[in-house]
Formats: C-alpha cells, structure tokens, sequence
C-alpha cells in the first residue's frame, strides 16, 4: 500500500475502501466548494474542505488526525473515518468496515448533545460508495 495510507489504515485498523484509495490516487477529489445532499433529501450543505486529497494526507491536518479526535474520543463509531468538511463544521464521513463499508454519511456533528452519542443518530447516509459520493457532488 501507499506510504500515504499505511499511518491512517493502521491508526483505524482496517484498510480503507478501495474507491477511497483510487480517488485520493488518482487526484480526482474535487478541490472547489461543492454541494452535497443526502439520500433522503432532507440535508443539503457546502463541502469547504476534503480531508483525503494527496496534499491533505501529508499535512499534519488530515482524516487521521480527525479520526484521532473523533472516534478515539468516543464521539463518533470507530468505523466511520471523517473526510470532509461541511461548510457549518459538519463532517462527512465514510464507513471503513462493518455491514455498511463503503457507505458515506453527512455527520450532523453540530446538533449532538453534549456528550455525543457514539452512534448513527445524528448521521444520513449520502451515497452507498465513494464513487457514487463523488458522482452525486454538484457546483454551484
């Protein structure tokens, strides 16, 4: 695997989707803000900031450290990696492992109680893959 990923695949203990991988490799994760909507058409936001381009995933402010932060901390499940940044300060975030690998989710971080929950309350799934994720993005 790519040195870029061996860091962040160890810090969370599994590999990364594959159509993560081949995004962050081949640099077709969108730099502009882009517009997102989750599948039930309820949550609609800017993406400001991915967390998985290559630039980003040699910066000291990256997905690991957000996973770091995040899952470590117990307020968010430990198979959801965050990888943008919602223009609220949301996140998106994909799931690593389990029945729902691969599935990208919008992170309604800013309505969580204090503590958060640790759980899928305040999530609504975007896409069921990267790829699709990606595919669905649209400009303004």
């Amino acid at each position: 695997m790519n040195s870029i990923f061996d860091s962040l695949e160890k810090s969370i203990g599994s590999p990364l989707p594959r159509a993560l991988v081949s995004a962050v490799e081949s640099e077709s994760i969108p730099h502009e803000n882009l517009m997102f909507e989750t599948e039930d058409k309820k949550v609609a936001g800017w993406i400001v900031d991915f967390l998985v381009t290559k630039s980003a995933m040699q910066e000291a402010e990256n997905c690991e450290t957000e996973y770091r932060e995040f899952a470590s901390s117990g307020w968010i499940p430990r198979n959801l990696l965050p990888v943008a940044v919602v223009a609220n300060g949301d996140r998106i975030l994909i799931s690593v492992e389990g029945t729902d690998a691969g599935n990208v989710y919008y992170w309604a971080w800013s309505e969580e109680p204090e503590p958060p929950t640790n759980s899928y309350k305040y999530m609504r799934r975007i896409a069921s893959g990267f790829d699709s994720f990606l595919a669905g993005l649209k400009t303004a």
